[in-house]
């Protein structure tokens, strides 16, 4: 069975028996597992602007602004890339037990809250407080895979989990 070019906006087929999708409707927000694919990169895509928002600025305009030292910016860095951890292995119970959805919206509501707040941070601790708080947007990843995974059937689902990965970290990129 080849591809088909319709299958990028069409209602996928279903598997009768897990009613998981066999194709990827890349081009179709309206059908559910074309929003579940969209929503799942799109919210990882988000999450990761925002958490890759501050290593560009850390090293001249942060540093200089809050009067910095190297080992200060390093510091945030470890800060933030160990709240992402944490809430890696909590995140992955929490889809267990709450589902990927309710998980992945709780840490893009606990993440905005601090990216709104990043300008009131004045020292090198309110630096540290931050960037732990935005690091939780690091532990997005699970929800969405979790998502996709429960979404998409055995011959579509590398591939689905691979384009929500990998559009969603392009928000880093983009930032």
């Amino acid at each position: 069975m080849g591809f088909a070019l319709n299958k990028l906006w069409s209602a996928p087929e279903l598997n009768p028996y897990n009613s998981k999708a066999r194709s990827i409707p890349v081009l179709n927000p309206v059908n559910k597992y074309g929003r579940v694919f969209f929503f799942s990169w799109m919210g990882f895509f988000i999450a990761f602007w925002s958490w890759y928002a501050f290593p560009p600025l850390l090293s001249k305009s942060i540093k200089a602004d809050m009067h910095l030292s190297q080992n200060e910016i390093g510091n945030s860095n470890i800060i933030a890339l160990v709240a992402t951890l944490i809430v890696r292995f909590i995140a992955g119970p929490m889809c267990d037990i709450f589902g990927p959805r309710k998980t992945f919206a709780t840490l893009l509501y606990l993440g905005a809250l601090p990216s709104a707040l990043a300008g009131t941070a004045h020292n090198a601790m309110g630096l540290y407080f931050i960037r732990f708080f935005v690091g939780v947007l690091g532990g997005t990843f699970v929800p969405c895979q979790v998502w996709t995974t429960g979404f998409f059937d055995k011959n579509v689902i590398g591939t689905a989990n691979a384009l929500v990965g990998g559009w969603g970290n392009s928000g880093g990129g983009i930032t």
